[in-house]
């Protein structure tokens, strides 16, 4: 005989072998017993009266009475009960079983049982083989504290894990989830999410579109445009951890912090918020943004702290923002740069620490430490304390100078119109002809000083308590002896657009 033909039908011999494997392993009959049995010719089926038990593939069946086909299947009727291993029982009204797919089919107030869940639906799947029960006409999970319901769901009995898709809904006394996939595991009491997700309840609202939350401990991880919405904020971020009942959150790249009643943002790379006293703390090109009339002020730095409270004058909700390292400040009309600051919005101050610096208009300001009043349209008025200078630039050698102890200004349309020195007041300025040529130097010294502006520039100047002047020809003038002791200037660190305190 050929050696090719040899092959061929030593290969058939092992394909009909292992297909008749296969289908004795498929046709394992289905064991039963009963009170009474009899044939029905018409139907080409035994029928099985009276405490009926079938089993098959490690599960038991009983119910009053059933139909047992020839085809190693059976129809089941009255009082039906699945048990498999020590703890899953199935009921149900009706049930068709195939004994070689291995998987029942109940219809009729079905109840599945497992422990401390209840799965009631109208009709089930049962996978006997690997434990799974299925629901496509609507189901209800009752486990402890928790009602779960959706349209389709599985119930994976080796794992405790239900699997649950299409209007998803779970009830607990203290919130509601609502979502449109969602998986449950009865063991760990931990719920996950691959869609779109809310959780509600008197608090909050959390909102992602993959996660996970333990409704025992009410931890939760919350992934894809997360967010935590509170009654006068909200938490956006690419990752939140939230954790209900400590009332904490930590959120991870791309945070945006929101705070609606006091018109407020807060960004950054990494956010911690403490709901119980109200503090949050943002690293990571932190910034602050604070809605205005026609306009916004934008503050940057290293670390964000920001306490929000109840006044204790007026009790109502109030901000206090707190910035550290590399602080920046951009208005359309005004920048700073300091080392610290403070943000208190029950009275709309800012105040900048160790040496900051300020440009408004064309006049750099400077000081120990200064503070920035704000209204809802603009700014109001601003104090330099401790080595005060206001510098205007004529040129990039002549500068005009107003030093003192303290000075106070006013702003008008967000532009200075009035300051006034207090305490060791020097003035030095260039004086200009009607032709706007320069015809001198003027140096003055006084106890009190008053200065206003017209459009941002030096217009005019009013000494008071006995001042002494000093009036230098403009061919002797020396632009760089006469600045005053203290005098900087530096346009180089002045924050050139919003964007260069945005950039992540």
């Amino acid at each position: 005989m050929p050696l090719k033909r040899i092959y061929i039908i030593t290969l058939l011999i092992l394909l009909m072998s292992n297909l008749f494997v296969a289908n004795a392993q498929q046709s394992k009959m289905i064991e039963f017993s009963a009170n009474r049995i009899k044939y029905i010719k018409a139907k080409g089926a035994q029928m099985l009266i009276g405490n009926v038990v079938f089993k098959h593939e490690g599960a038991v069946i009983t119910c009053d009475s059933a139909y047992r086909f020839d085809n190693n299947t059976l129809e089941a009727y009255d009082h039906i009960m699945i048990r498999k291993g020590d703890s899953l029982t199935i009921t149900g009204d009706n049930l068709k079983y195939d004994g070689n797919k291995k998987v029942a089919v109940l219809e009729g107030n079905v109840v599945c049982i497992e422990k401390d869940m209840t799965l009631t639906t109208p009709a089930m799947s049962y996978d006997v083989t690997n434990s799974v029960a299925s629901y496509f006409g609507g189901g209800t999970i009752n486990s402890k504290d928790n009602v779960l319901t959706s349209r389709n769901g599985y119930y994976y009995s080796a794992s405790k894990t239900l699997a649950f898709k299409h209007n998803v809904k779970l009830n607990n006394p203290k919130y509601k989830m609502y979502g449109d996939t969602l998986q449950y595991n009865t063991v760990s009491k931990t719920a996950y999410f691959t869609g779109p997700t809310n959780i509600i309840s008197d608090a909050n609202r959390l909102y992602c579109e993959y996660g996970w939350y333990n409704t025992e401990t009410e931890k939760s991880h919350l992934n894809t445009n997360a967010v935590v919405y509170s009654k006068s904020s909200e938490l956006h971020a690419d990752s939140i951890f939230y954790d209900r009942k400590a009332g904490y959150g930590k959120a991870y790249s791309c945070v945006q912090i929101k705070d609606t009643l006091n018109k407020t943002e807060l960004l950054g790379k990494l956010a911690e918020h403490y709901e119980n006293t109200g503090i949050s703390i943002v690293t990571g090109n932190a910034v602050l943004i604070k809605m205005m009339k026609d306009d916004s002020l934008l503050l940057s730095a290293d670390t964000l702290h920001s306490h929000q409270m109840k006044s204790v004058i007026n009790k109502k909700d109030s901000i206090i923002v707190k910035a550290y390292k590399h602080v920046k400040l951009y208005k359309s009309d005004l920048t700073g740069i300091a080392d610290s600051l403070v943000y208190t919005n029950f009275d709309s101050t800012i105040v900048l620490f160790n040496t900051p610096v300020l440009w408004a208009d064309s006049a750099q300001l400077n000081a120990r430490e200064i503070k920035i009043r704000l209204t809802g349209n603009g700014m109001k008025n601003f104090e330099l304390l401790g080595n005060a200078f206001v510098i205007t630039q004529e040129d990039s050698l002549k500068f005009n100078q107003i030093k003192g102890k303290e000075i106070l200004g006013t702003f008008a349309n967000d532009s200075i119109n009035k300051i006034e020195v207090k305490g060791n007041a020097q003035v030095a300025y260039f004086i200009k002809n009607e032709k706007k040529k320069y015809i001198g130097f003027s140096k003055t010294n006084s106890a009190r000083v008053n200065v206003y502006f017209e459009k941002g520039q030096l217009d005019r100047i009013t000494f008071i308590d006995k001042p002494t002047s000093q009036l230098i020809p403009m061919k002797t003038v020396d632009p760089v002896k006469e600045r005053l002791k203290g005098f900087t200037w530096n346009p180089f660190k002045k924050p050139k657009s919003k964007y260069e305190l945005l950039k992540f």
